[in-house]
C-alpha cells in the first residue's frame, strides 16, 4: 500500500513537472524587423493662417502631425517645413519630444519666401532618408496648389526610390479670404 501511494504521488509530481515544460539554458535568435520612416511635411505659407477651420489651418496641421506621432509608436519621424523653399526641421528620430518641439515651433515666418514649393519639399524629404531599409513614407499637409510645375516629376522620381507619398488637404472647399 505504501509503495503504491509513493509511486502515484511520484507520478503526479512528474506529470506536473512535465506540464510546466522546464527548459535548460537559452538560445539567441536574431530577428529583423522593418519599420516605417515617416517624414511629415507641413506647408508654412501665409495661406495656412486662414481660419476656415478652427483655430487655423497651420494649427490644425500641427495637431494632425502630433496625432500621427501618437500612432507611430516605434517608427522614426522627421519634419520638413516648406513654403517658397523647404527645410528639414527635424531629421528622422525616435525621440517623440524632439519631434513634438519641432512641430510646435512651426510658424509661417520660418521660411521667408512666399509660395508653395511642393517639388522642393519632396526633394528635401527624400534627402532625409539616408540609411536603412525601412519603408519610406512622406505625409504632406498642404492647403493649396503648387506654385511650381516640377512637383509631379519630383513625386515620380521619389516613387522610383521607394517613397510612398500621402497628401492631406487642410482647409474647406469654400476657403477664406486672406
Amino acid at each position: 500500500q505504501k509503495l503504491r501511494l509513493v509511486l502515484i504521488t511520484g507520478a503526479v509530481a512528474l506529470l506536473i513537472l512535465a506540464l510546466a515544460r522546464p527548459q535548460w539554458g537559452f538560445t539567441w535568435q536574431e530577428s529583423k524587423q522593418k519599420g516605417l520612416d515617416i517624414v511629415v511635411a507641413i506647408d508654412t505659407s501665409k495661406s495656412m493662417l486662414a481660419e476656415d477651420i478652427a483655430p487655423n489651418r497651420l494649427a490644425r496641421a500641427k495637431l494632425a502631425a502630433l496625432d500621427l506621432m501618437q500612432q507611430a509608436k516605434s517608427d522614426r519621424l522627421g519634419l520638413v517645413d516648406f513654403a517658397g523653399g523647404a527645410f528639414l526641421q527635424c531629421p528622422l528620430t525616435i525621440d517623440d519630444n524632439a519631434f513634438r518641439q519641432s512641430v510646435e515651433a512651426l510658424d509661417v515666418n520660418i521660411i521667408p519666401q512666399g509660395g508653395t514649393a511642393l517639388a522642393e519639399a519632396i526633394t528635401t524629404a527624400l534627402g532625409a532618408f539616408k540609411e536603412g531599409d525601412n519603408f519610406k513614407v512622406l505625409v504632406l499637409f498642404i492647403d493649396c496648389e503648387d506654385n511650381d510645375e516640377n512637383a509631379l516629376a519630383a513625386a515620380q522620381a521619389a516613387a522610383k526610390e521607394g517613397l510612398k507619398i500621402f497628401t492631406i488637404g487642410i482647409g474647406t472647399t469654400e476657403g477664406e479670404i486672406l
